[in-house]
């Protein structure tokens, strides 16, 4: 029934396209608005009969390979390019063209993604999704991007949605939300000209007296050198050696696999040490999301040599039942060298199956970047979110010199190397 919709459309946007670009531009419209306005199961067949019925003919490629001479090379090529470039490409483009185009195209690549695991065509799905990567990749690449400091008194649809896209330390309040963007942190945002008022990234930092060891300092509204809330209206320069990047989220889904967070970490260091000349040392503090999930594994698998069969026993017991663990200082002396080893072996040793780099996604992300694992740091995240994480374990990643970091990531990315600081290479 949708193939019945949607073909037509389809043809009649293609032979517009090249011949009335207005009049196509309106078949679109119907055509997004009938994406937009259709049930879940509905999008999913629309996908899946776009991605299939206009993937290219495998006959009419092995047809034009036949006929390659050895003449005419140039010719050959653009006639094989035609003949394997899939139609829905054409569609792509002349979409992103529409006043909300790219938009539409984020959203719809989200889609795609999502729906995935159940549409009919899985194959030709991922394939259209990875040409509609490639084509977003060349809109969204960061010399198009800008850059914005985020702030109290920006508009308040960007605000709004700084709160609502936080995705590594929830903003429960419009308080909480004010003192981020307040005296001794600053908000970075990566923006495209064609989805304003909508970020792509978003970065928090705190700068502050030395790096820090616990979110739960600087969640809170305190200065540099404070441990009690206090009204703070000017900042101390005195007080500044140090930006920590806190919580980097990346907010539309559809641009998976575009790398952004990088160039906007790079940026935002730049504009910070115009700033403040005086900063010395930039860090993250980051969650480890995927260790206790991993530990948890270990302590399950009757194959593990990492654990004593004693202490996988009373680790489990601990993991499982205790709900004041924070409480009990002798439970904390005993469990502190423990975890703290079993994490710094899995940052370091424990590797994804498929591509061989570092298993836990932060770690991954900050490594590629060209960071060292600085500092593992005990009970820096006392939410639940933090205990049901990670133990409430948290890591510094560093970012030294920028030719330092540039050589670390080349290392990381082409070797798998992992640099790590002494801190905590005496932990493993």
């Amino acid at each position: 029934m949708i193939s019945k919709i949607v073909r037509p459309l389809m043809n009649e946007i293609f032979y517009l396209g090249t011949r009335s670009p207005i009049l196509a531009y309106k078949k679109i419209e119907t055509l997004l608005q009938q994406y937009n306005t259709s049930a879940k199961h509905d999008k999913i067949a629309i996908l899946d009969h776009i991605a299939k019925a206009y993937h290219p003919d495998q006959e009419e490629v092995t047809s034009q390979i036949q006929r390659m001479t050895s003449s005419d090379f140039i010719k050959n090529c653009e006639r094989i390019h035609t003949c394997t470039e899939p139609k829905y490409a054409q569609l792509f483009r002349l979409i992103g063209r529409q006043p909300d185009g790219v938009r539409s195209l984020v959203h719809l690549r989200a889609d795609l993604l999502r729906f995935l695991p159940e549409m009919d065509s899985p194959d030709y799905a991922k394939r259209m999704s990875d040409n509609l990567q490639d084509l977003l990749a060349t809109w969204f690449t960061t010399g198009l991007l800008k850059v914005e400091r985020i702030t109290w008194q920006s508009p308040c649809e960007i605000v709004q949605r700084i709160s609502e896209y936080e995705a590594v330390h929830p903003i429960r309040t419009w308080t909480d939300l004010k003192q981020r963007l307040g005296p001794y942190r600053r908000c970075f945002a990566y923006t495209h000209h064609m989805m304003p008022n909508d970020p792509l990234v978003i970065l928090h930092v705190a700068l502050m007296d030395d790096i820090s060891d616990s979110i739960q300092t600087i969640l809170k509204r305190v200065s540099p050198t404070s441990n009690k809330s206090e009204e703070i209206q000017k900042e101390n320069e005195s007080l500044i050696n140090s930006a920590i990047f806190y919580s980097i989220s990346s907010t539309q889904a559809g641009l998976k696999g575009i790398e952004l967070g990088n160039s906007l970490i790079k940026r935002c260091v730049r504009q910070l040490q115009v700033e403040h000349p005086q900063l010395e040392k930039f860090s993250s503090l980051s969650p480890i999301p995927d260790f206790r999930k991993w530990l948890m594994e270990e302590l399950n698998s009757s194959s593990t040599s990492l654990i004593s069969s004693e202490t996988r026993s009373w680790l489990n017991s601990f993991l499982t039942s205790t709900t004041t663990w924070h409480l009990d200082e002798e439970i904390l002396n005993k469990i502190q060298p423990i975890l703290m080893h079993l994490c710094a072996y899995y940052l370091t040793q424990i590797k994804h199956p498929r591509t061989g780099y570092a298993r836990d996604p932060v770690a991954n992300f900050h490594l590629r970047n060209g960071a060292v694992i600085w500092r593992l740091n005990w009970l820096a995240d006392r939410s639940q979110r933090g205990w049901k994480q990670s133990l409430s374990i948290m890591v510094n990643y560093r970012y030294y010199d920028f030719v330092k970091i540039d050589q670390n990531s080349i290392d990381y990315i082409d070797k798998k190397t992992i640099q790590i600081d002494e801190q905590v290479s005496k932990l493993l």
